[in-house]
């Protein structure tokens, strides 16, 4: 009898150890949902991170995050684990968002998603968007963007300088903008990126890389006021997981965004008053060189004026030096050499001219001084650049164009006749091929037609052998991958061999503006592919298939 109740109170225990065991399990697959950030006060204008956990909820759908609409979503991707403890299992889905503050203020974000029926909202997040601070000598960060005009008000006719300065504490891989389009009511010249500069500069004592990622030459084309809108700069950032502790083996590129400044330009009207009838055209400050190349000269020989116009203003306007003429001389003007560059973040401009002088007359002749009529907006006065006037001694004689009587002299003509040779053997040891001009035509014209498909020919071969052979080799290795894993790596490899593009750490945006249109449509097709839920390894290749095929064409 006491064997029996044994047995029942160890049955019994068996049985509470089993229910508060599957409790246990029941409780650990219960869903979460958590929503996190990696830090909730931000700057405006400076991206973040974003991220909505769904656990143990295999099938749930987001159907959105609330106070996002405060924020510009700038990348988006998922990813998938498993952890496995103690026999415990839990399924995780993470959606990643890099996001941008558009305005400041204070917001909550909270996501809800739909699952087995119900919607669940996740955890609030209280964040804090506060404006960059403005100080020029003060540091904003590790990595920030300032928005620098070399004037902020001008008169309409002058140029400024636009230039976007990046300041970082990390090392770049690259960097450019995703959405840089244009400015409106302005004309904007780009230098060139081999003029850029890159530095070392301290702020706050600590040190920063300092970049010129892009300056403009800004020429409004009227009055009032000009907006140079925000744009979005992606910087990718090499980040090493071992803290450099492996010489960097193990290092990967980190996409960071960044908001530019807006800025105003205040564009005043040239004023009416005391403006000269002969005004150029030209705003700015004006300094004007000139010499003579000689003082004396033989009649008949030429003499050159040699003029450099030069300074802060806009010299598109000045076409000639010589609006008419100058009297016992007759003037050829060119233009030798022209260019504006930026100089200390300071728009300057340089034309060079020539007016070469070819003396009419003989004796002394006065040159009067060349001037120009230019607006200075540092007096706010129309003033006049000159160069002096001089003397010109022209030494030998005038020729005489008619006798002392008053009468030309008739002129010896002699009469020259030409008489048809021709070349032709009239022997009989030689056959004279004789064809019509239509004949010869359809001849040169069927012998063209040959050396064209030739040519074409030989420009097709060579095309085949100039085929890309590291990129032939990276399709072949990925059309031979098991995983799908793999192959796109693979075909990231293929995209950044051919266009220095990474589509692994390059939002959308980015892939379409900088890839061909046709081939950015494919690519982004297999970005949405990798992206969805169902992947399969074949379907992948025959995607990659097609843009293969475009990249070659």
């Amino acid at each position: 009898m006491v064997g029996k109740r044994q047995h029942a109170v160890i049955l019994c225990l068996i049985l509470l150890i089993t229910a508060v065991g599957s409790c246990a399990a029941l409780a650990a697959s219960e869903p979460m949902f958590r929503l996190d950030m990696t830090k909730l006060n931000l700057q405006k204008g400076v991206s973040t991170s974003l991220t909505l956990s769904l656990i143990n909820a295999q099938g749930a759908e987001v159907l959105g995050i609330e106070g996002l609409e405060h924020f510009e979503l700038l990348s988006r991707s998922q990813s998938t684990s498993i952890n496995i403890v103690n026999g415990r299992s839990t399924h995780q889905i993470d959606f990643h968002y890099t996001i941008m503050p558009k305005e400041t203020g204070q917001f909550t974000l909270q996501a809800r998603v739909q699952y087995n029926g119900q919607v669940y909202e996740s955890n609030e997040l209280q964040v804090t968007v506060s404006d960059a601070p403005a100080e020029a000598g003060r540091a904003e960060g590790d990595l920030f963007v300032r928005t620098v005009l070399s004037q902020d008000e001008i008169y309409l006719g002058e140029k400024v300088v636009l230039t976007y300065e990046l300041y970082s504490r990390y090392s770049i891989e690259n960097l450019g903008f995703t959405d840089y389009t244009s400015i409106d009511g302005v004309v904007a010249k780009e230098i060139s990126a081999d003029q850029l500069k890159a530095e070392y500069v301290y702020l706050d004592g600590v040190r920063y890389a300092k970049y010129e990622v892009m300056q403009l030459i800004i020429d409004p084309i009227r009055a009032g006021t000009v907006t140079i809108p925000a744009f979005n700069l992606q910087v990718n950032v090499i980040v090493d997981g071992f803290g450099g502790a492996l010489g960097g083996l193990f290092s990967r590129t980190r996409p960071m965004y960044l908001q530019t400044q807006a800025q105003e330009l205040k564009v005043q009207p040239l004023p009416a008053a005391g403006r000269p009838k002969d005004f150029s055209g030209i705003v700015g400050e004006l300094q004007l060189e000139g010499n003579y190349t000689k003082q004396e000269v033989q009649f008949g020989d030429p003499l050159s004026l040699l003029v450099t116009a030069s300074g802060s203003c806009n010299l598109d306007s000045l076409k000639k030096l010589i609006p008419g003429s100058i009297p016992g001389f007759a003037v050829y003007e060119t233009q030798k050499h022209s260019t504006e560059t930026v100089q200390n973040n300071q728009y300057y401009a340089e034309k060079q001219f020539e007016v070469i002088l070819v003396p009419q007359q003989t004796g002394l002749i006065e040159v009067v001084p060349v001037s120009i009529s230019y607006f200075n907006p540092r007096t706010g006065q129309y003033e006049y650049a000159e160069i002096p006037g001089t003397t010109i001694q022209v030494a030998g004689s005038m020729p005489v164009q008619a006798s002392s009587g008053g009468e030309a002299r008739p002129t010896a003509v002699e009469t020259v006749s030409v008489v048809q040779v021709s070349y032709l053997d009239t022997s009989g040891d030689y056959f004279t091929i004789r064809i019509s001009k239509q004949q010869l035509l359809w001849v040169l014209l069927g012998i063209f037609g040959l050396l064209i498909l030739v040519l074409i020919g030989i420009w097709l071969a060579a095309k085949g052998k100039q085929r890309d052979p590291k990129l032939k080799s990276l399709y072949k290795q990925l059309m031979a991958a098991k995983g799908i894993n793999e192959a796109y790596d693979l075909f990231n490899k293929m995209i950044k061999h051919s266009f220095n593009l990474s589509i692994k750490a390059s939002p959308r945006s980015v892939v379409q503006a900088q890839l061909p249109p046709h081939l950015a449509v494919e690519v982004v097709k297999v970005m949405d592919y990798m992206e969805s839920s169902s992947r399969e390894c074949s379907e992948l290749k025959d995607k990659v298939k097609r843009i293969y095929k475009l990249i070659n064409s």
